[in-house]
């Protein structure tokens, strides 16, 4: 495998990927590293994009699978190198995703925090359309319980000049860590999403052919 020097489009793209599927850890002093998505709305993401992003940054050949008793497509390696890498070098959290931020060349890149957005997405995010006189109102979905990435998403958004809602879903009553939600509302801003964005993920380019002549 190799480790890149820099981060390319291709990498922040992978840094979306990992912040939005992946986690990692050590145990007995090894690195595993393991990347699901749903079983069946993500296995062509998995297939299409994902396996080819990570043998064009890492020179690794992922064995992809279904892993029916938690219901998730993707896959998991044991690789040290790697998570010494994602861990020590790009900063991304071991165990649980609780507190972290994206390295600070994304945010201020304008390409890499497209690219990074996609993965982010891709993994994480959600189109909704909704009926609204008779026609299909889109909106751009994603979150995070990581009060410091909220607040890094906000500025990335706000660079990239999009028109965002950011409210807080109060979970503490249900012993759940509160939700920072992020939507994108109306069908020129999800135009703008997914002409600058570019989401590699068919679910949600699907949805998009259904509304992009309205």
């Amino acid at each position: 495998m190799k480790l890149p020097e820099k981060i390319s489009p291709l990498l922040a793209e992978e840094i979306g990927l990992h912040l939005g599927d992946g986690s990692m850890n050590h145990y007995n002093n090894r690195g595993f590293y393991q990347l699901r998505g749903h079983i069946k709305d993500d296995k062509e993401h998995y297939k299409s994009r994902i396996k080819y992003i990570y043998q064009k940054v890492f020179e690794i050949d992922v064995s992809l699978r279904e892993m029916h008793s938690c219901g998730v497509y993707g896959f998991q390696i044991w690789n040290t190198k790697l998570v010494n890498y994602k861990s020590k070098v790009l900063n991304l959290p071991l165990g649980k995703k609780w507190e972290f931020t994206a390295p600070i060349e994304i945010e201020s890149n304008k390409e890499l925090s497209e690219c990074f957005l996609r993965g982010y997405f891709d993994t994480d995010g959600c189109l909704y359309l909704e009926k609204k006189n008779n026609k299909l109102y889109p909106r751009v979905e994603f979150g995070t319980i990581s009060k410091e990435f909220s607040k890094q998403l906000e500025r990335i958004l706000t660079n990239l000049k999009f028109k965002f809602c950011l409210y807080t879903e109060l979970r503490n009553k249900k012993g759940w860590q509160d939700l920072y939600r992020f939507r994108i509302n109306g069908v020129n801003m999800t135009n703008k999403w997914f002409k600058e964005i570019i989401p590699a993920n068919s679910k949600h380019i699907n949805k998009f052919n259904r509304i992009r002549n309205l």
